[in-house]
């Protein structure tokens, strides 16, 4: 019923590193703090969430077409100002393979670009490239329409009916994988399992076909929409993270911190999240690496500890 969405190719990253291989050994990265129990990652979290919705659904039909129906995003009821469905899209699948090759995209690709950007900025990101996804789906839905409306016919705007559904975490996967691009361009990935391909050439060629579909209006056109605006900001945000720091501010402000003894007005010491990256980082690639503002980061969080 949904748009389906392409396949994902089976790499992961090396743990600890920002090298590929095959399917083998290893996992997704998770941190303990202490002597804690080990904290699932965000992107864990991710593929638990997906896979406990469709299962689940599909116990129970009823529930399983309330979700669809309450949770799918279309243009209809974007301007109907159902806009959770921006977010709730990402969560459904048409059915099991659907879900499968999602999963297996940020099983492999996803715990790479957590590890660059921190557990709460990693979860606003692949949000943002989903809800990208979404709201260029939109745009060319909207566009497709009005040019129809008008006898036109532009290669690449969608004329399908605006109430046609959109689900899947596609567009997310794809903002992941051009994630992990820019971060290690040069790295290997094997497709079936034995082509050796540097990543930025799996990532950008991946791109290139959903575009080429796109134009085409080929099967699953409005799918590949999603696809280019979710790969679209996944480029663009892993470099400007930053951008992303008020995602989760619904109601309070984390830029505002409070002074020694809990005043107002002070200023708020790093999140231990973020400099936990920071330092990641330093480890795996040298001090030099490190940006001004993440070189400012450490020096705050270094004078939060003194002053405590």
């Amino acid at each position: 019923m949904g748009i389906a969405d392409r396949d994902y190719s089976r790499q992961q990253p090396r743990r600890g590193g920002p090298g590929f291989r095959g399917v083998g050994a290893g996992g997704l990265g998770s941190g303990g703090l202490g002597g804690r129990l080990p904290l699932l990652s965000a992107n864990t979290w991710l593929i638990i969430i997906n896979c406990a919705v469709f299962f689940l659904s599909g116990l129970v039909p009823m529930l399983r077409a309330w979700s669809l129906d309450l949770g799918h995003f279309s243009t209809a009821h974007f301007f109907k100002l159902e806009v959770w469905r921006l977010v709730s899209f990402q969560f459904l699948h048409a059915d099991l393979m659907h879900l499968l090759f999602n999963m297996i995209g940020l099983f492999f690709f996803g715990s790479m670009v957590e590890q660059q950007l921190g557990r709460r900025t990693y979860l606003a990101f692949y949000l943002v490239c989903g809800i990208a996804g979404g709201l260029l789906y939109l745009t060319l839905n909207l566009a497709g329409n009005i040019a129809a409306g008008m006898g036109l016919s532009v290669p690449g705007l969608l004329i399908n009916d605006a109430s046609t559904p959109l689900i899947g975490a596609s567009a997310g996967v794809f903002g992941v994988i051009l994630a992990c691009a820019r971060l290690s361009p040069n790295s290997q990935v094997f497709i079936f399992g034995v082509i050796p391909m540097r990543l930025r050439t799996f990532a950008f060629g991946y791109v290139g076909l959903a575009a080429f579909n796109l134009l085409a209006l080929g099967n699953n056109a409005g799918g590949d929409a999603a696809h280019l605006g979710g790969a679209i900001a996944g480029w663009f945000f892993v470099r400007n993270a930053h951008l992303l720091t008020d995602f989760f501010d619904v109601f309070n402000d984390s830029r505002k911190g409070t002074g020694k003894g809990g005043r107002p007005g002070g200023r708020a010491a790093p999140r231990q999240d973020e400099i936990d990256r920071i330092l990641a980082k330093v480890q795996r690639d040298g001090l030099h690496s490190l940006s001004d503002r993440e070189k400012k980061k450490l020096r705050e969080a270094s004078d939060a500890r003194r002053a405590s």
